[in-house]
């Protein structure tokens, strides 16, 4: 009976120390599948073949398990009779067997919501990655009169999310986990991209633009709003990243039906991570941190990037260009914290609009703007010693189809930045060396070779930085007329040569150094049994 207890215990702890999906369970060993889908197949078909592909992409969503891809065909999907969304995803996958929805290979096809709440909506699943897709809104058979008219919190119409994460409200489970990349995002009444109570949120290289214009909500380009943690959290770990996306011309025309005026329509915004319960969310503060890097914002209503009410972000070697577009509201600066705690505003470029924002100190606490390059708005109310103020020299600064970001010879962007090992590539995936660049690009970056590189680059068709190309969740609150530049006091302070950011990794370190204590005390409990034996 020893003996057997012995083993028991020993079969037990190396059992604990293989990794999810090894230790030999039927679920386990299912091998994973790929189902095809074309507007020309059927939802009676097997949808494992390209020749017997499902019809609708809910079909195929209802069908994954944990592993399995979706590989959408060329062709446009619209919302079934009666639906409210295009595609609702509510199955997880699961860490290392994520469920993928994306394009396939050499195929464009385009997800078109008219009527819905969502072209895509990620409903409290987890481990969930969309690649390589195209939604594509209905504002061009909105006009703005209509809207106004129309309008309401009761219409998907006029208030259709691109694609929208956000928690499952019959059961309370939280999204976590979702990849959304390489994607172009347009033309949507409401929201672009948005993550809602969500956590480890990965939005990178989509392009995203003219999106937020009709919602009686108050949206955005891309925004994380009112995150939650799944675990513990910690600020010194990157869980968000919103990386090398190019965001443009979206703009909020009808007035936010929470205060009846106009509020938001940024390009990128980080809404609302602290003090949730004066906005009327749920929840603690969330704990863990964002990265908000290499990105292109131009051209947007709001402001450009911003951290509003939230805590610890970190806004990196963005461009942003001529945002506070809209003349229905105050305008927003270009790239700033307002009333938020803990954020790193670090070698961005903001060219601003003549006579608005550079960026902000309202109520901010423990707030650094450093090695940023400030150009054509009001000084800036807050200042690091390694800030500059001048024309950054873009190739072709514009807000057309021909804009051009990069810098030309001579800007004073170039090679003036801080290192941070956060920010190792430019937008468009190349290296950057020495000491780097301000703003997304960089004029010295050489092309990565390694595998990791070239693996992730094709994994989803990335966008052309270069040539610009359920019902909905709560928005920011307006600036109030009382927030001014001689508002609350803040506390910038300049970032010392030192001074670190967070980790990018996590998720694996904890688990492993388990396994191999566990591998270690099962070792140690065999060869002390076997010396009692002896």
């Amino acid at each position: 009976m020893k003996r057997t207890g012995v083993y028991a215990v020993s079969a037990l702890l190396a059992g604990s120390a293989l990794p999810l999906g090894l230790a030999g369970s039927p679920a386990a060993q299912a091998a994973s599948r790929t189902y095809y889908v074309s507007p020309s197949g059927s939802d009676g078909n097997t949808g494992t073949s390209p020749a017997k592909p499902f019809r609708t992409l809910q079909k195929a969503a209802d069908n994954t398990a944990p592993g399995d891809t979706v590989s959408v065909m060329n062709g446009t999907y619209t919302q079934r009779p009666g639906g409210s969304d295009v595609l609702v995803i509510s199955r997880s996958g699961r860490s290392g067997a994520p469920i993928t929805f994306q394009a396939h290979p050499g195929h464009h096809p385009v997800i078109h919501p008219v009527t819905a709440w969502n072209g895509i909506r990620v409903n409290g699943a987890s481990h969930i990655a969309i690649r390589g897709l195209e939604v594509k809104g209905n504002n061009a058979n909105i006009s703005l009169a209509e809207a106004e008219r129309g309008a309401s919190t009761k219409n998907g119409k006029y208030n259709t999310n691109c694609v929208s994460v956000e928690k499952n409200r019959s059961t309370g489970s939280r999204p976590h986990h979702i990849e959304i990349a390489g994607n172009t995002v347009h033309d949507c009444a409401g929201g672009g991209i948005s993550a809602g109570d969500a956590d480890y949120v990965t939005i990178d290289r989509n392009h995203v633009y003219s999106n937020s214009w009709y919602t009686v909500f108050a949206t955005s380009g891309i925004s994380i709003l009112a995150a939650r943690d799944v675990d513990r959290g910690d600020s010194g770990t990157y869980k968000i990243r919103i990386t090398d996306n190019v965001v443009h011309d979206n703009e909020t025309k009808v007035k936010w039906e929470h205060c009846k005026c106009y509020s938001d329509g940024n390009g990128i915004i980080v809404d609302t991570l602290k003090d949730k319960a004066k906005a009327g969310a749920t929840g603690p503060d969330y704990q863990g941190r964002v990265l908000v890097a290499n990105n292109v914002s131009y051209d947007n209503g709001g402001s450009g990037i911003h951290s509003y009410k939230s805590q610890h972000v970190d806004i990196l070697n963005n461009t942003a260009y001529q945002n506070g577009r809209s003349t229905r509201m105050d305008s927003y600066a270009n790239i700033y914290a307002h009333n938020s705690t803990d954020v790193r505003i670090l070698n961005n470029v903001a060219y601003g609009r003549a006579g608005q924002a550079t960026n902000s100190k309202y109520k901010n606490v423990d707030v650094t703007y450093d090695y940023n390059v400030y150009y054509g708005g009001r000084a800036p109310e807050v200042k690091g010693p390694h800030d500059i103020v001048a024309d950054p020299r873009f190739v072709k600064p514009g807000t057309d189809a021909g804009a051009d970001f990069r810098l030309r010879e001579g800007s004073p962007a170039i090679a003036s930045g801080k290192a941070v090992p956060a920010v190792t590539t430019d937008i468009t995936g190349a290296r950057r060396s020495g000491v780097p660049d301000r703003g997304a690009y960089a004029s010295d970056a050489v092309a990565d070779t390694s595998p990791t590189a070239a693996a992730t680059q094709d994994d989803v068709s990335s966008p052309q930085p270069s040539t610009p190309v359920g019902g909905p969740s709560e928005g920011q609150e307006p600036r109030r007329s009382d927030e001014s530049a001689g508002g609350e006091g803040n506390d910038a302070r300049p970032a010392t040569a030192g001074e670190g950011l967070a980790q990018t990794g996590g998720g694996l370190v904890l688990p492993l150094g388990i396994a191999a204590l566990t591998l270690m005390l099962g070792g140690a409990l065999i060869l002390l049994i076997r010396r009692r034996r002896a």
